[in-house]
């Protein structure tokens, strides 16, 4: 894998990874009722759970390869505007917000790790991500696995840094989560980023094409 087509891949991701959603209030939320130690299972089972989806996003991709390189490069479009899609509701769509309430019980570290995988394995939309997102960093014409495999691990750290980090400072996040005003401020910016990025991506391929 070209090391400019990786670099644009870690540039991607990590716009997206700075995104609050689900699972970020989720980990920030247990967070602040758990500790850190025990949120790691929520954020171990939502990257479980995101390895399941881009395996079996992966192995889709992997028969279109193939099947046609035709229909691999209209799959990479299709990934283009998919990312525009993407950030453009971001930006148009109503902010999420958390709800940081203290709960009843204390809950044990496979809880909550059990609690993060079915948050995530229950986004039906993470497969059609993968498999929009990732044919725009492949090369058809390259070892299929491997580059999926820099990509599924480059996914998981970024991912699983960017939960992490939610995770190390929810309490000083907390009123930032809450405030619906600064994450749509925020949205609004992740989105141009992803519109850029799409525009950028499309750009790249329709001169190596």
């Amino acid at each position: 894998m070209e090391i400019t087509i990786w670099l644009s891949f870690v540039g991607t991701v990590a716009i997206l990874g700075i995104t609050p959603g689900p699972s970020v209030l989720l980990v920030a939320a247990n967070s602040m009722n758990h500790g850190i130690k025990k949120t790691s299972g929520t954020i171990l089972g939502d990257l479980s759970a995101n390895l399941c989806q881009i395996l079996l996003a992966s192995l889709g991709l992997a028969s279109i390869v193939i099947a046609s390189g035709t229909l691999f490069q209209v799959i990479k479009w299709l990934g283009v505007l998919y990312l525009i899609y993407l950030g453009l509701n971001k930006i148009f769509k109503k902010p999420e917000t958390g709800d940081f309430r203290s709960p009843d019980i204390d809950k044990s570290f496979w809880k909550l790790y059990v609690e993060g995988f079915l948050m995530s394995a229950a986004n039906p939309k993470a497969i059609v991500f993968f498999a929009a997102l990732f044919p725009l960093f492949i090369n058809e014409h390259l070892p299929f696995v491997a580059q999926i495999v820099i990509l599924a691990a480059t996914f998981l750290v970024i991912d699983g840094i960017s939960l992490l980090i939610y995770a190390t400072f929810a309490t000083r996040l907390k009123r930032f989560l809450e405030d619906r005003k600064k994450r749509y401020l925020q949205n609004r910016i992740v989105g141009l980023l992803l519109i850029f990025s799409g525009l950028m991506l499309s750009m790249v391929k329709r001169s190596n094409s």
